[in-house]
């Protein structure tokens, strides 16, 4: 049932009074996902990570991927990527104990459903979600080569339907 939760578009926004950067996540059904951060400044960071929940409120988060570029404000309240400067494998394993439920911020003017992890993911832990309809088109560099997955002997594959064996 959490593992349902979870899945859809999350963002720090309604938590991020007076800052000057902002955090989001992307949790597709298929376990793949993305996080990021940007800064007032046009700077950003994103990674991309598989991800599952192996006991019930426990969250672990495999990161396969690194970028770090800038972006610029669109007219629909969005933003698009103006440019990628780096591209990195990353190796990182996240486990953080996580809650999902209603909350209010100053910034909201109404209830909505809040993610709320242990440790910080990109210097934030707290969430509200923006919508559970998400698909890979979501991800702010979903042109970018696809998200990769590793063989079991350890090479980069990329097949973006990487299944159980990934977590092999």
């Amino acid at each position: 049932m959490e593992t349902e939760l979870l899945v859809g578009l999350w963002d720090s926004g309604p938590y991020d009074y007076g800052a000057m950067e902002s955090s989001w996540l992307g949790f597709l059904p298929d376990g793949r996902g993305w996080s990021g951060w940007e800064s007032a400044s046009g700077g950003m960071e994103m990674t991309r990570f598989r991800w599952r929940c192996p006991e019930p409120a426990l969250l672990e988060l495999r990161h396969q991927q690194s970028f770090s570029g800038e972006w610029q404000a669109t007219d629909n309240a969005g933003f698009t990527v103006t440019s990628l400067g780096s591209q990195e494998p990353d190796d990182e394993v996240m486990l953080t104990r996580f809650t999902i439920g209603p909350d209010k911020t100053i910034l909201a003017d109404e209830t909505f459903t809040a993610l709320h992890l242990e440790k910080p993911l990109w210097f934030c832990s707290t969430f509200a979600l923006s919508r559970h309809a998400i698909s890979l088109q979501d991800d702010p560099i979903h042109a970018t080569p696809p998200f990769p997955s590793y063989s079991s002997e350890g090479g980069l594959r990329q097949d973006p339907s990487a299944g159980p064996e990934f977590w092999a």
